[in-house]
């Protein structure tokens, strides 16, 4: 997945499709790190997957088929994926401060819907975290706001 991603975006590079495109990719790359979430206890919930298909029907303003087709096509895609790194890199690049820390965010509501938090999942938010530079005390933020400790 984060090769056609990078592909998707190397398009973008070469002004193929950019504003329909890019708009796609954004939502994509959001889809991709969620589903990461959900699957990495090595099992999706239905209680992660009714969050991920909310989120991104409020983030991004969907209908419910469009978020369920998008995170269908993650969870089928995430085994191509190559690097955390290369995908991270991507969000980097192509988010602002504010939807890094909106992203962290509603990873770990995706975390907390089954109302438990694996160590897998904690790691991998923690991961993503520190490979777009979110300061600690963002990422603390972010879950407490997730867990509803505001």
């Amino acid at each position: 997945m984060l090769q056609q991603i990078r592909k998707l975006f190397d398009q973008i590079g070469r002004g193929e499709d950019v504003e329909i495109r890019e708009e796609m990719d954004v939502r994509m790359i959001s889809a991709a790190l969620l589903a990461e979430i959900a699957t990495a206890d090595h099992k999706v919930d239905e209680r992660e997957h009714a969050a991920l298909v909310r989120l991104l029907q409020e983030h991004y303003r969907l209908d419910v088929d469009t978020a369920q087709a998008m995170i269908e096509r993650a969870l089928k895609q995430r085994n191509e994926a190559t690097s955390l790194y290369e995908f991270t890199q991507t969000v980097n690049d192509h988010f602002s401060d504010q939807e890094k820390y909106q992203l962290i965010k509603q990873m770990w509501q995706v975390a907390f819907a089954d109302g438990e938090i694996d160590a897998f999942e904690e790691h991998l938010i923690r991961r993503v975290s520190e490979l777009i530079y979110l300061p600690h005390g963002l990422f603390t933020r972010a879950r407490a706001e997730a867990r509803g400790d505001n």
